[in-house]
């Protein structure tokens, strides 16, 4: 009906399907089967392979149009649908739609499915995809998709047939307790604690009972119980026990069979005594005794300690039912008392104890069988029972009928344990016996089975308490075969119990021990394989046993026994049997052993014994054996004892011990005097005598004992008891014998201190020297004093006898005194050239030491004086000439005057006082000394003496102490004749003494100069001398030499061209020519005809090429100019010429070859920083690496080529100089890799001894930016410089010191003030450091190092005067840190001491520290102190280029003098040649005295040397007054070129006078070195020059104006040209407005427009000048990755600057970004920042603030026609796009729909009418 129905109604039938599958979830009816059916035939069956491979198509069907049948699908269906060709995807669909219905479905309907279509189809084999596998995730996933909820009807191994690859774990969630038994047993889950962990909790899931009930029921259905790993097993039963003990209170007794005797079966064994106090809680004995039965069959896979908690619980329920327990109900099928056991107790009944078993009335002889070994123990060892002998001989012969002895064992053990319990410790004799009896007879066939172990348990455990009943015949049943050990055994049971045995018994035990032992013997030794040695041996083998035998019998058993090493285990007996066999005495240790065994009263029977042996067989016994065998009777037999007469004492020392006393050992000497101490003189002496005739024998070791043990009887009891009278020492060489004589400090010991005198003159001057003469007899010489104090005859004994000398050298400090005090001329020589002739080398630094000395007398010091300065040797004593000064200096220095000179003695009244008194020692001499020692007044007495001139005429004599002494001779006779002084102090003596000379005189003196001093070094003494000459000739020339430059310009002009030309091989060659002499020799002798035109000409002029103009320099080939910079003497001449010189030099030298690499090679590596930049910019041609290391360059041309030089691969950078490195730049390593970078700035840091690399601060903060994510904590691998910039945050705290100790080393005045670094850094480093407060100690200034100038004052003045060292190192101070150096070093707490020691080496040890200093530091010295120190420290501050403000400032506080008045004259002196070469010339004059001393003609003849010297204004200001009156039409060129700093004081009106044509001129004037110009100043000179036809600005004079530039109008600097200003340095225009950089700017552009292709070199080119860039071409570089650095970004026009905005300036900086947070406290960065949005500044993630805030704007957003419009508030320069809300259409009301016709409507309302209808009547 159904099919017919569906045919008729096939058109609508899907859409009638659909519909009623809306309206109806699901039917249940009986006619759904026949239904569905149907459908099959008419649908499905027609259904194409593509249909059902298509998912939307099946899942519609299934999902959708089948939906409410799907819940009775019938096997023809399910068949159908399995043969059908569905797609593993469609199939699935098919599965989730029958899933859907489970509610529907009753459990077989399920069971069908999963039958009849889902192992079918999955089964198939023609599918592409068997199994339906391929698309699916995993196990979990196969088995959800393919089998949906009816995965519960599949068997594990159809699983795993299905899918080979089935992981059930992975799926176990989803298998029923079935499976997953199934897949327990098969995976081996019963081996593993974790996948059976997994089981369970998959068990746990939904009803864990039911589960578990399921799954044990598969795990026992086969008859063999599986295997489960006991940990396993474990967790299973732990597991299944929390399940199924909720429902023990439910269990019938059928259910505790069906769990305890089946289902637990395989998991039981791991039932523990918890489990089991549960389980048996309020069950009924019935279901008790089920429950023991189960565990009877887990028994035997139980662990001992279950077993017994088992029994433990059996029992305590037991206990608790004892009432109900022996109810019939109870006792069904229980006969006797071994049923009852068995029912409830079963197997456990083993482990409960006999008296457990008497609580429940159970009779043990009635289950005898059924005892354990220790039940059956307690039973007989039950008081009732043990005295019933019957009944323990029936349970020992039912235990000892076992034929196994370890089944025995258990009952004797149990046996002992018991009856320890019972404290039992004996068995009445009789049943003893017999028990032991019984037990030997049992064990006596299975002895011979026992290992050692067994005897030992037997002998030692289970048998000592029948031990006792030893008998003859016990140990006849023991083998003779068995092991030594097992023998020991049993001996050592026997041991045990030897103090009950008797007599007989101990005797019988030892017959035992020998018989096997004797019969154990191999060779000798009997059973010694096992024993570590003898007395281990004794013990194991003969226990206490060992009396019974003989010495005899042990050297037998064992032929190498040693009793010695038992001799506490052997009796007397045994020990006098060992002593008299020679070979078992092996030494003193063996004696003493022995001898301890043995007590002192048996001492005579034993020696009496030993010593005839000793005697009989002497040479067997060794004399360590018979020292020993001595020893024990002196320590031990006690024969100092009064009990013992001297006549007993002499049979004991020659009878008894006579064997013994041969080699008689050192250390046994005093016990035998010790024995002799109290008896008479008599009879020591013999004893002393008797050892003498033994001396042969004795070692030197035992004579030095007898000999000291003598000394001890004459002092001892009474002193010298036995001395009489006569020579002393004749006394004690008759009482000493052959055995020693006392040294002298014994000798004093023993003489009573009453007797001395009376004893040591007993002693003739032969037996003194005698005694003394002896070897040793002195010793350290501490009486020898006392000898000669007390000793009449000291001084002929000095005179007549001869000693050793070590007896020499400690008589001397006893006798050294009387010479020293000796008063008397005769007597010091007495004393010094006859007694102790032989005896002066011996001095040592204590006796010459002033302490020793200091009250000696003159005449004596005098002679000390002339003695140690002639022939004595200090080669072989303890002291130098220093230490003899050092006396002198302490002698001298006491007192007032001139000590030990009195013109009124005549011992005393001699001027040679130095030659008397200091002699030889002079050269130690200091001036500090030698002002101590005579004042200035009192000197005058000795300076003239001849000796004494002749004394300090010394090269070693300090130069301050000679030029002191040569001062004071002149202070006192300004006319002494220098030609009468020695030719060594010509080098000190004043230029003054040299001004009246003659010219030959003054010849005279100049060669002895050269002789003596090599010259000259003091220009002052040059000026002096050459000023002396009239006529100057070649030969002149030459005897001057060096002090040539002491000629002034009017003396070298008055000098023949032809005498200069000859001369210049002597001119060319002397050092220190000023510009003004050497430009006048240069000037003289061209005018004479010299050409210098060649390379020749030019060498030979030597050093005075510094005078050569710069034109002539041009006017020479460059060819020849190459040649000569080949010679290195004439290019350290040229470098110390002019600028412009060497400028025009270079500039010629560069026209032969401007390739880079040529200038590389032609120019002197020296004279490299003139080459101008823009010719060092290497292109494609190789680079001369080692060409360019080599020379020196400037920063601004190392930046040029640094790139170039870097990124060459074969470059070690740690190779590279200093002056290369300068050139770091972030530009110039922009393409280099970061860890070429690293090496590079690890090149930079400190590296001695190399010159520290210079780096600004732009460089130190590009290194510091490039590196700062990878900064190690080894800072001293970095600059230190760099380490100032260093984030502190980021260095560790146990590293912080070794951070400011590196920092310490840095230049802290390269640091920008606006970055505030200072104050940082310092708070840091006392954080680290832990300062507090300002005082820090010398270790805090060491670390801080270089930190300290950056200190205020108050640190200075409270700090560790250690700072000031520190402070030398700073380039200068505040005024603040002045005054506090001041506080400081006024405190005379300072290593400069107080300041009245204060003199001229304390103004040169504290380094540069006086250029700062004010008046009130050099009032504290006299003028002269200062004048000679500015000798020196101002020659030194010109060669470092000391700043000239400084210079004035100095010369303002040092020469601080009240101004005198002009009517007086000049008062201070005429200021002469010689007085201005003074090189601290003018200190001393006023500005009075020196306008009134200068006389015009001495400046103009000096005028170089005059402004080179003087640097104060006001001085200044009156040389050019004095200039001006000189020449007044104006100074011209050749003046100007060495006025120096003083040009500076000219007025305008000064300048509009003076004649500046020449380029010489123009750069002497603007050196920088000589101060700033005023800008009218400079423009002025500058325009003066320019007005000059012929001259413009071009490169050398750019050069030379430098920032002078800045003076200059608009309209000059526009006529420079490019070339000019391409070719010049780079120019300072930093001080120019801002239209003169514009105009600078735009030159350069032009100038380096060539380099624009090379983008970071036309950078570096133009950078200098970029303050004048407009806008656009700033950025444009911006564009070019320039890493323009911040002070090139802040030095541009600030307008242009606020022009640029955020990605602009992070282009233009690049690398160098960072440094905008560096610097963000930099006005111009605050500027720029002031006008950038906030929100742009942080896109830079620097942290910087102070930018605008965003403001808004409204920005109408795109209006839908279905949406609102709206309204957006957004930052301004923010594109905002505003997107309209989706939209959703509906048509005609139908979402994602069709139109249906109205038929089909219609027609289908009628088939589902018609269905309906059906349906509902069913």
């Amino acid at each position: 009906m159904w099919k017919l129905f569906f045919q008729n109604n096939a058109a609508v039938l899907d859409q009638a399907l659909l519909d009623y599958s809306s309206m109806n979830p699901n039917i249940s009816s009986p006619a759904m089967p026949n239904v569905l059916d149907a459908i099959g035939e008419i649908k499905i069956n027609n259904f194409s392979n593509a249909q059902l491979n298509d998912p939307s198509f099946v899942d519609k069907l299934f999902q959708k149009n089948l939906r409410p049948f799907l819940a009775s699908p019938s096997r023809n269906f399910l068949s159908c649908l399995s043969s059908k060709n569905f797609s593993c995807q469609t199939y699935q669909i098919v599965i989730n739609a029958l899933s859907s219905q489970k509610a529907s479905m009753d459990r077989e309907q399920q069971r069908l499915i999963f039958t009849h279509y889902i192992y079918p189809f999955l089964s198939r084999n023609d599918s592409s995809d068997p199994g339906c596998v391929s698309n699916t995730s995993g196990s979990m996933d196969w088995l959800q998709r393919n089998f949906g909820i009816f995965s519960v009807f599949a068997e594990l191994q159809e699983l795993q047939v299905l899918n080979p690859d089935f992981s059930s774990k992975e799926s176990l969630s989803l298998l029923t307790p079935t499976q997953v038994a199934q897949l327990t047993l098969t995976s081996g889950a019963l081996n593993d604690t974790a996948d059976i962990k997994l089981v369970f909790m998959r068990l746990e899931e939904g009803d864990a009972f039911k589960n578990v009930d399921e799954f044990l029921t598969i795990l026992t259905a086969k008859e063999e119980i599986p295997d489960i790993y006991p940990a396993v097993r474990d967790v299973m039963m732990n597991l299944t026990f929390n399940i199924i003990s909720l429902q023990f209170p439910k269990f019938e007794t059928l259910d505790w069979i069906a769990w305890f005797e089946v289902k637990l079966i395989p998991i039981l064994p791991s039932f523990n005594e918890v489990m089991l106090t549960i389980a048996t809680s309020n069950v009924t004995c019935t279901n008790y005794q089920v429950i023991v039965k189960g565990m009877d069959r887990a028994f035997p896979e139980m662990t001992e300690g279950r077993r017994e908690g088992i029994a433990g619980v059996l029992l305590k329920y037991l206990r608790i039912s004892v009432h109900l327990i022996n109810e019939p109900v109870c006792r069904l099928n229980i006969h006797d008392d071994t049923d009852w056991l068995a029912i409830n107790l079963g197997p456990f009944s083993k482990y409960t104890t006999y008296s457990d078993l008497k609580d429940f009335n159970i009779s043990g002889v009635a289950v005898l069988d059924s005892l354990s070994p220790n039940q059956k123990a307690e039973l007989i060892l039950d008081p009732t029972n043990l005295a019933n002998g019957t009944l323990v001989q029936e349970v020992f012969l039912l235990v000892l009928g076992s034929s196994d002895v370890a089944e025995i064992g258990p009952f004797f053990q149990s046996f002992v344990e018991v009856a320890s319990k019972s404290n039992l410790t004996a068995i009445e004799p009789g049943l003893r016996d017999t028990l032991l009896n019984l037990t030997l007879t049992a064990l006596a066939p299975k002895l011979q089975t026992l290992d050692t172990q067994g005897f030992k348990l037997w002998f030692q455990v289970y048998l000592p308490l029948f031990l006792p009943s030893i008998n003859p015949g016990t140990f006849s049943v023991i083998p003779r075969n068995i092991s030594c050990d097992s023998y020991s055994a049993i001996i050592k049971g026997c041991d045990n119990v030897v103090t009950r045995l008797s007599l007989m018994q101990s005797q019988q035990v030892f017959m035992f021990t020998k018989d096997y032992l004797t019969g154990q013997s191999i060779e000798g030794f009997s059973c010694v394989k096992t024993v570590r040695d003898d007395r281990d041996w004794l013990g194991s083998y003969f226990g206490q046993f060992r009396i019974y035998a003989s010495y005899v019998d042990f050297v037998t058993l064992k032929s190498d026994f040693n009793g010695v090493n038992v001799a506490d285990l052997l009796t007397p007996i045994q020990l006098a049997q060992l002593a008299v066999i020679p070979s078992q005495l092996k030494g003193a240790q063996g004696v003493n052993k022995i001898m301890a065994a043995i007590g002192p009263a048996n001492f005579g029977l034993f020696f009496d014994i030993l010593s005839p042996a000793i005697q009989k067989h002497m040479n067997n016994y060794t004399e360590e054996v018979k020292s020993a065998f001595l020893q024990v009777v002196f320590d031990s037999g006690d024969l100092s004892s009064t009990a013992i007469n001297d006549t007993e004492f002499l049979v004991w020392l020659r009878v008894r011990l006579n064997p013994l006393l041969l080699n008689l050992s050192s250390n046994q000497v005093t016990p035998l005097f010790r024995i002799m101490k109290d008896r008479g003189c008599n009879s020591s002496q013999e004893a002393i005598s008797l050892l003498d005739t033994l001396r042969s024998t004795l070692t030197e070791d035992t004579q030095r004992e007898i000999y000291s043990n003598a000394l001890l009887l004459l002092k001892e009891p009474t002193p010298l008891r036995c001395y009489v009278n006569g020579s002393f020492y004749s006394f004690l060489r008759s009482t000493f014998l052959g055995f020693g004589f006392p040294d002298l400090s014994m000798l004093f010991t023993l003489m009573p201190d009453t007797r001395q005198p009376e004893l040591l003159n007993s002693i003739t001057c032969s037996e003194l020297s005698q005694f003394l003469s002896q070897p040793d007899v002195v010793g350290n010489g501490s009486n020898i004093c006392a000898v000669f104090k007390d000793y009449a005859k000291t001084p002929v004994f000095l005179e007549t006898e001869d000693v050793p000398d070590a007896v020499k050298q400690l008589t001397l400090p006893c006798v050294w005194p009387l010479a020293l005090s000796s008063g008397s001329r005769s007597e010091v020589n007495a004393w010094f050239d006859l007694r102790l002739k032989n005896y002066l080398r011996f001095l040592t630094r204590s006796l010459i030491s002033s302490s020793t000395v200091q009250n000696g007398s003159c005449l004596a010091f005098q002679k000390l004086v002339s003695v140690l300065g002639s022939d004595f040797s200090y080669n072989s004593s303890d002291f130098a000439q220093s230490d003899v000064y050092t006396t002198i200096k302490t002698y001298l220095g006491t007192g007032s005057g001139s000590k030990c000179y009195n013109a009124n003695d005549p011992e005393l009244n001699s001027t040679a006082w130095f030659v008397n008194y200091i002699g030889a020692f002079v050269t130690y001499l200091s001036l500090e000394d030698l002002n101590t020692f005579v004042t200035t007044s009192q000197i005058n007495v000795f300076l003239e003496n001849q000796a004494n001139i002749k004394l300090f005429n010394n090269t070693a004599i300090p130069a301050n102490v000679t030029a002191y002494y040569i001062t004071q001779l002149y202070t006192l006779n300004p006319t002494f004749n220098p030609l009468l002084l020695p030719g060594f102090f010509l080098c000190e003596v004043p230029s003054t003494a040299y001004n009246s000379l003659s010219q030959t005189a003054s010849r005279d003196i100049l060669d002895r100069l050269k002789l003596f001093c090599n010259g000259t070094e003091d220009p002052q003494v040059s000026a002096a001398l050459v000023a002396n000459f009239q006529t100057i000739t070649a030969s002149t020339i030459a005897t001057m030499g060096n002090s040539s430059t002491g000629l002034t310009t009017t003396q070298i002009s008055s000098v023949s061209s032809s005498v200069l030309v000859s001369s210049l091989a002597t001119l060319g060659s002397v050092s220190g020519w000023n510009l003004g002499q050497a430009s006048t020799v240069i000037q003289t002798i061209t005018t004479g005809g010299f050409q210098i035109n060649t390379a020749a000409s030019l060498i030979s002029l030597g050093t005075l090429i510094v005078g050569v103009p710069s034109a002539t320099i041009t006017s020479i080939p460059a060819t020849e100019l190459l040649t000569a910079s080949q010679s290195s003497v004439f290019v350290t001449n040229m470098l110390a010429g002019p600028q412009i010189l060497q400028e025009t030099y270079i500039s010629k030298i560069i026209t032969i070859n401007q390739s880079p690499n040529a200038l590389v090679v032609n120019v002197p590596d020296a004279m490299a920083t003139l080459i101008p930049r823009v010719l060092l910019t290497f292109s494609e041609e190789p680079v001369n690496v080692q060409a360019i290391n080599r020379k020196t360059w400037t920063q601004e041309q190392a930046v040029i080529f640094f790139g170039t030089i870097a990124s060459n691969a074969s470059i070690d950078s740690e190779e590279l100089s200093p002056s290369v490195l300068q050139g770091f730049t972030c530009t110039s390593v922009q393409s280099l890799t970061i860890k070429t970078v690293r090496r590079l700035v690890h090149a930079c840091r400190p590296k001695i001894p190399r010159e520290k690399v210079v780096l600004k601060e732009t460089q130190l903060t590009c290194m510091y930016n490039l590196l700062k994510g990878n900064l190690s904590q080894n800072f001293t691998d970095y600059p230190s410089d760099l380490l100032l910039y260093y984030n502190y945050a980021k260095v560790e705290k146990s590293n912080c010191g070794s951070y400011f100790s590196a920092a310490g080393s840095a230049d802290f005045s390269v640091l920008s003030s606006v970055l505030n670094k200072d104050t940082m850094l310092l708070d840091n480093a006392k954080s680290c450091l832990g300062i507090s407060g300002v005082s820090l100690s010398k270790n805090n200034v060491e670390v801080l190092g270089n930190m300290v100038c950056t200190m205020d004052g108050s640190y200075i003045q409270n700090s560790d005067p250690f700072i000031l060292e520190k402070l030398k190192n700073c380039k200068d101070f505040t005024d603040a840190q002045v005054t506090a150096m001041e506080k400081l070093l006024l405190s005379g707490t300072t290593q400069y001491g107080n300041t009245a020691t204060w003199n001229q080496q304390t103004l040169e040890d504290l380094g540069t520290l006086p250029l700062y200093l004010t008046q009130n530091f050099w009032s504290l010295f006299t003028r002269e102190v200062k004048g000679k120190f500015l000798k020196s420290f101002m020659p030194q501050l010109r060669k470092q280029e000391t700043q000239k403000r400084k210079l004035k400032t100095l010369f303002k506080e040092i020469n601080s003098l009240r101004r005198s008045k002009r009517g007086a004259g000049c008062t201070t002196g005429n200021i002469t040649q010689s007085v201005i070469a003074d090189t601290s010339f003018p200190f001393g004059y006023d500005v009075t005295q020196f306008d009134l001393c200068l006389d015009t003609s001495i400046l103009k003849d000096n005028l170089a040397t005059v402004t080179e010297r003087v640097d104060d204004n006001d001085f200044q200001k009156i040389i050019l007054v004095k200039l001006n009156q000189a020449y007044p039409s104006g100074i011209v060129d050749e003046q100007l070129k060495v006025l120096h700093s003083v040009s500076r004081v000219a007025t305008l009106d000064d300048i509009t006078k003076w004649t500046v044509t020449k380029i010489d001129t123009l750069s002497a004037l603007m050196a920088s070195g000589d101060g700033s110009w005023e800008t009218a100043k400079s423009k002025a000179i500058i325009t003066t020059y320019l007005n000059t036809s012929g001259n413009s600005l071009g490169s050398s004079e750019l050069n030379a104006i430098g920032s002078n530039l800045c003076s200059l109008d608009v309209s000059v600097l526009k006529t420079i040209t490019s070339s000019s200003l391409k070719n010049a340095n780079s120019l300072d225009v930093t001080s120019c407005s801002i239209e003169q950089k514009r105009a600078v700017y735009n030159i350069s552009k032009s100038s380096f427009s060539s380099q624009r292709t090379a983008n970071t070199t036309y950078y570096q080119l133009i950078s200098p000048y970029l303050g004048g860039a407009p806008i656009e071409d700033v950025r444009s570089l911006a564009a070019q990755n320039v890493n323009m650095d911040i002070t090139t970004f802040t030095g541009l026009e600030i307008a242009v600057v606020t022009s640029l905005t955020v990605s602009e300036v992070k282009g233009l900086l690049g690398t160098n970004v960072d440094d905008l947070k560096t610097f963000e406290n930099d006005t111009v960065v605050q500027a720029w920042v002031a006008k950038q949005l906030q929100s742009d500044l942080d896109t830079l993630g620097l942290g910087l603030t102070g930018g605008k805030a965003a403001s808004t704007v409204v920005v109408p957003a795109v209006v839908d026609p279905l949406n609102t419009t709206t309204t957006t508030t957004t930052p301004a320069h923010t594109t905002v796009t505003v997107l309209p809300l989706p939209a959703t259409t509906t048509l005609d009301g139908v979402a994602d729909g069709g139109v249906h016709p109205e038929k089909d409507l219609v027609a289908l309302s009628l088939c589902l009418a018609l269905v309906t209808i059906i349906l509902q009547m069913m």
